[in-house]
């Protein structure tokens, strides 16, 4: 029997990529929800990136991987590993000819250190989080129209809070908490706050993600949850940030209660990754039935 080759995806073959990256959406949200437009795939331009796939044609997928124009590398990698040589031939034959550089890797563990050893790419900085999932069977579901969730009112450190569901008219007032939350868990150390980008990820957030704040009776937004990536069936869940002085006073819960019952309310599953020494974000989401499915990784290499 010959070993599976790894080939561009072309779009006849959308059809089976859809039905893999569905199978397992679980632990690849993030590689769905950057091709999926209007509810179908869209393959990146050939001259800035591609997805490759492992396995015949026409006899089934059986890896996959996104070389996205960003810059990052998001591997699902066959078990088998025969076929790994002509992945490195591959990825070398890109480099070769400029068409894509690999900034970042994200995806499980050993698929992110297994495409690095292949790529011969030394990591600068490594990331690593647990992969917790809540499946659609078991999501908290409330009523579309139930009354914005408010904090304890005799909260001792301050005014109570109201939860409700952002929009793009709420990116000024958003920007502070984003890049506090940037600062403090996004960047890495090659890595420079930059107010632009920052700017325009919210405000692409605002528009395509489901995003959820917490403010005070003032309405100073005081924390956030959103989803980072929509798939076919799961939402992808990142963003979770409180500022420093308002932690463990129930934002964070009331946020994701209420995003949740929006997934929810939709059929979907929900997926997330949080650093492990994280305890009081490992302590909430196992508390609202996340279950860890699996190591997850971050890479990095090069500013």
């Amino acid at each position: 029997m010959s070993s599976p080759a790894w080939r561009r995806a072309a779009r006849p073959e959308l059809p089976g990529l859809a039905a893999f990256l569905s199978a397992r959406e679980e632990r690849c949200a993030g590689f769905a929800g950057r091709l999926l437009r209007g509810g179908e795939l869209r393959l990146p331009a050939p001259i800035r990136g591609g997805v490759w796939l492992a396995g015949s044609p026409g006899g089934g997928i059986t890896g996959a991987l996104l070389c996205h124009p960003s810059g990052l590398a998001f591997p699902l990698l066959p078990k088998q590993e025969e076929a790994d040589p002509l992945l490195a031939r591959e990825l070398a034959r890109l480099y070769a000819a400029r068409i894509w550089r690999a900034a970042s890797a994200t995806g499980l563990s050993r698929d992110v250190e297994r495409l690095e050893a292949l790529a011969g790419l030394p990591a600068i900085v490594k990331v690593g989080y647990i992969l917790m999932c809540l499946p659609a069977a078991r999501m908290p579901l409330c009523s579309a129209g139930a009354a914005p969730i408010s904090g304890p009112p005799s909260d001792p450190g301050g005014p109570a809070f109201s939860v409700r569901r952002a929009g793009p008219a709420d990116l000024e007032a958003l920007l502070p908490l984003q890049e506090a939350y940037e600062r403090e868990e996004v960047l890495t150390p090659i890595h420079d706050f930059n107010p632009a980008a920052c700017r325009a990820a919210l405000a692409r957030s605002l528009e395509l993600q489901l995003v959820y704040l917490a403010e005070d009776s003032s309405g100073r937004p005081l924390a956030k949850a959103a989803t980072n990536a929509r798939g076919f069936r799961v939402d992808q869940i990142g963003g979770v940030f409180t500022l420093p002085e308002r932690r463990g006073r129930g934002a964070a819960r009331a946020l994701m209660a209420a995003l949740l019952a929006e997934i929810g309310r939709a059929g979907r599953s929900a997926s997330l990754f949080v650093k492990p020494g994280n305890a009081p974000a490992l302590g909430l989401y196992r508390g609202l039935g996340f279950e860890e499915i699996g190591e997850y990784r971050a890479d990095y290499f090069r500013a």
